[in-house]
């Protein structure tokens, strides 16, 4: 069967193989390389899905999503952003992956250009890689990204933030993203903000949203998520946030794909996203417990360049070694598996990705492990 000559440019992200990998060898296998939830649910959120099953019905929803739900998300959204914005302007979707990639194809078009984190979550590559005839260019986290992103090509551009970022953690302050979003404005450029992690940050380091700045987002499109501030991964609840044409062309895309969001998933963020603060602040604790944990266990400079993220689940240390080499040895000799930096972006290669949202357990064995752990792969340097 013929296969379309895009799909070449999809390509399994490598943490996938060193877990099969480590699966087939191993009866114990720690995974630190996955961003999932492995948090206890908060009594709020057991004490909902428990009442949504009990009442409600199995039928589709509306493709937009429970109309008051969509009215919820933008009351959340102008209390949390100070955003400018109705139900009009919500779209649920099956998770902020659906979101994007409902988003890209709602606005990109051939000769478009789309401007990535780099280091950044392979997922926004792949689901770019889907589009012919687009350019795709990244912008460094070590600098401002308005100062890289402003003047040296002509044409529209979609410019995706990602803050707290995966996989770094790192935060975009409040004046760049500001200054971003004043040249998105100048220069009909549009920001995609991917809002997954903002309630999961440190230190009172609160990330701001683009849409604070352009409060009835004519020029930004909000991914949003409640799997990661909730801890309700499985559930497959998210949300697009723009402007009311945006939204409206959206929503045919998604009916044309795949067609609704899940009914009990809906029902459980109704019951539960009036007290997320109080939610997200216990994933955040929990996250957090398990970093501080990880930073104070772990002995071996030597190996991971670890530090203290601003934000998310995640951090990206450097390592001295090509990443997948370095992982796949890893998580054959002890069954640690880490995430490989090369499916992260240009800037990828010698580092790896380590989620806090992975068991507590696993991370705890996963300290004296790699305390001990002698890797017999060649250095780079």
């Amino acid at each position: 069967m013929k296969i379309a000559a895009r799909i070449s440019r999809i390509v399994e992200p490598p943490h996938r193989r060193i877990l099969k990998e480590a699966l087939s060898r191993r009866s114990v296998v720690m995974n630190l390389s996955v961003g999932d939830i492995f948090i206890e649910p908060h009594p709020l959120v057991k004490d909902a899905v428990r009442k949504a099953s009990e009442e409600s019905s199995l039928t589709y929803p509306p493709v937009e999503g429970f109309s008051e739900l969509r009215s919820l998300i933008a009351e959340y959204l102008v209390e949390s952003r100070s955003l400018d914005v109705k139900a009009e302007n919500i779209l649920v979707t099956a998770g902020a992956s659906e979101a994007f990639l409902v988003a890209l194809m709602t606005v990109l078009d051939p000769g478009d250009r789309i401007i990535l984190p780099d280091p950044t979550y392979p997922q926004h590559t792949l689901a770019a890689n889907l589009f012919d005839s687009i350019m795709i260019d990244y912008y460094s986290q070590d600098s401002d990204v308005s100062n890289q992103v402003s003047g040296g090509k002509d044409g529209r551009s979609l410019i995706l933030v990602c803050s707290p970022n995966n996989p770094t953690g790192k935060i975009i302050s409040t004046k760049d993203m500001e200054t971003l979003v004043e040249h998105a404005r100048e220069n009909g450029s549009t920001i995609v903000s991917d809002e997954t992690y903002l309630e999961i940050f440190f230190d009172g380091n609160k990330p701001v949203s683009p849409g604070s700045f352009d409060t009835g987002l004519e020029n930004t499109i909000i991914i949003g998520s409640f799997s990661k501030n909730m801890g309700i991964t499985g559930l497959r609840v998210g949300f697009i946030a723009s402007e009311k044409s945006m939204i409206d062309r959206a929503s045919m895309v998604r009916y044309a794909t795949s067609l609704t969001s899940n009914t009990l998933g809906q029902r459980v963020v109704l019951k539960t996203l009036p007290l997320i603060n109080e939610i997200s602040g216990y994933v955040r604790m929990n996250v957090e417990k398990r970093l501080r944990m990880f930073i104070q266990g772990f002995k071996r400079s030597d190996l991971l360049k670890v530090y203290e993220p601003q934000g998310s689940l995640y951090i990206f240390p450097y390592v001295p070694f090509k990443s997948f080499e370095f992982c796949l040895e890893l998580a054959r000799e002890t069954g640690v598996v880490m995430a490989p930096g090369q499916g992260f972006g240009p800037s990828g290669e010698n580092h790896v990705r380590i989620s806090f949202g992975a068991r507590e357990e696993d991370i705890i064995n996963s300290i004296e492990l790699l305390n001990g752990f002698e890797p017999k792969v060649e250095r780079c340097f």
